[in-house]
């Protein structure tokens, strides 16, 4: 999401940092990211938490 036009869903979120990434699970977060992450790591890290 553009976190400069989506203050305050960044700010709910705890969004400082781009790129962020958060999972959710059944409708909780259950992992978060900060900064870019390669293919192969992205795809390890999206299983770890499923």
């Amino acid at each position: 999401m553009d976190t400069e036009a989506e203050q305050a869903v960044a700010a709910r979120f705890g969004i400082r940092s781009i790129p962020t990434l958060v999972l959710f699970k059944g409708g909780r977060e259950v992992a978060r990211q900060s900064g870019a992450l390669p293919a192969s790591q992205l795809k390890g890290w999206i299983a770890q938490h499923l």
